[in-house]
């Protein structure tokens, strides 16, 4: 809560007094200084659960489609040609879509291939000198909300070399607040007699109130023959609880304060071996702030000893299993749930427990937005992979790190989100944080 100190009648008085012929006058002034505050900063964290993988499945949940497609004019039919013909815009010219750079956007009416819908469809390696051209288009989005984009794909009919069909696209935020999608779809084979037509389909979460829908050409020549683009459509999903085929359930979500039941993790049958990939993002709000994301309140649960664990000597105490699993966390500053040496940051050496975690390097992030992505890898066993930022080899995970003592374990957290400003806590890490005996922050229990 703001507070302010009002000192609004703080004054500088001078007074003089003069003796004049027996009589005294006197002589003041007064000077008022109105209105004086202090207000107390704050600091609003935000918390995004972008990505979630297990044993290499991706949590995509149960989603259904709504019936409205935000995207105009996403076959497109507008402007309307006859038969035969095809003609390059630029600017606005075309409903729903600008041309942001190359020479336009050629439209073409089964002038070299049928379309995939429709009468028409979009090259983006369209006609003139720098043909290969960018479109995109802003719509309307809810933060937090999910969205499916789906778009078709085909190589122009009858051309080559190889590669030369590829196709680029992003899906990106309006404000500052990030790339939710960067990634680039390849037609690799030489067009063959007629249009093949292929659909790419992407789910996101929206970080703000518009988002841009981007496509680019990114054959590798640009000689106006490229790669075909028709039906793209973004539509907000209704998902449920997504449940992986290994046991545990899943859930993503957008911009939020975190509230109880928003899980991370949540699996109830973990096998030596078994891995998973999470991608968190975070954004501060009003000051400027060193971000960490720590377990706390760890409870090893041994839950029942089989007799494994007893031949190895356990008495059914403590559980292990918060040692059995270890994590590498680095800044994802791509958003693409892979660390990419030497651009991306080590937050937390690979190999590292569980219960260990509180060694994090702090994120310095800006307020307000852009957004911070972290990465998270865990492995229940034996770790390996960067403990530097231009350490290379791919994260692993073997499972015969894991002992018999974890059998049967069972190990339940929070996961805390804490912030504290940047002013005057230049020295500020992770490992000084104590959560204890009140938790102020963001936190999701584990």
């Amino acid at each position: 809560m703001n507070k302010k100190i009002l000192i609004s009648l703080s004054t500088i008085a001078a007074v003089a007094a003069v003796a004049v012929g027996g009589t005294r006058a006197l002589f003041s002034d007064t000077e008022t200084s109105n209105g004086n505050i202090f207000t107390a900063g704050a600091i609003d964290l935000k918390v995004d659960h972008t990505y979630a993988s297990y044993d290499g499945q991706e949590c995509v949940g149960e989603c259904t489609e709504e019936d409205t497609d935000l995207i105009v004019n996403g076959g497109f039919e507008d402007p309307n040609l006859s038969n035969g013909q095809w003609q390059v815009y630029t600017g606005t010219t075309v409903p729903g879509w600008a041309v942001v750079g190359g020479a336009g956007l050629e439209i073409q009416d089964h002038a070299a291939g049928n379309p995939h819908g429709g009468s028409q469809l979009a090259e983006l390696d369209s006609h003139g000198a720098g043909s290969q051209s960018t479109i995109e288009q802003v719509i309307s989005t809810v933060p937090g909300q999910k969205y499916r984009l789906t778009f078709w794909h085909s190589p122009r009919p009858n051309n080559g070399p190889a590669g030369d069909n590829t196709i680029a696209w992003t899906v990106l935020v309006t404000s500052t607040s990030g790339v939710m999608i960067n990634s680039t779809v390849e037609n690799s084979s030489i067009g063959g007699s007629a249009t093949s037509w292929t659909q790419e389909t992407y789910n996101f979460i929206a970080l703000d109130t518009q988002t841009t829908v981007k496509f680019a050409d990114a054959g590798n020549q640009a000689d106006t023959l490229g790669g075909y683009l028709d039906d793209i459509a973004v539509h907000a999903l209704n998902c449920t609880p997504f449940a992986y085929t290994n046991g545990g359930t899943c859930t993503l979500w957008g911009e939020k304060d975190l509230t109880q039941g928003d899980t991370f993790w949540n699996f109830t049958d973990v096998k030596p071996g078994d891995y998973g990939t999470n991608v968190i993002s975070l954004h501060v709000y009003t000051n400027d702030a060193y971000v960490c994301l720590l377990p706390t309140n760890i409870q090893d649960d041994e839950n029942g000893l089989v007799d494994p664990e007893v031949a190895l000597g356990d008495d059914a105490t403590t559980g292990e299993l918060s040692g059995e699993l270890q994590f590498f966390v680095w800044n994802d500053k791509n958003n693409n749930g892979v660390f990419d040496a030497p651009t991306e940051d080590v937050l937390v050496n690979a190999g590292t427990p569980m219960r260990s975690l509180n060694t994090m390097i702090p994120l310095a992030l800006s307020s307000p937005a852009p957004i911070d992505f972290v990465g998270f890898t865990w492995c229940a066993g034996t770790q390996t992979g960067p403990s530097t930022s231009s350490d290379t080899p791919a994260v692993s995970c073997d499972g015969n790190g894991m002992g018999n003592k974890a059998q049967t374990d069972k190990v339940i957290s929070d996961f805390v989100a804490y912030a504290v400003q940047q002013r005057n806590n230049s020295e500020f890490s992770c490992d000084q944080v104590d959560l204890t005996p009140a938790v102020a922050a963001d936190s999701a229990p584990h």
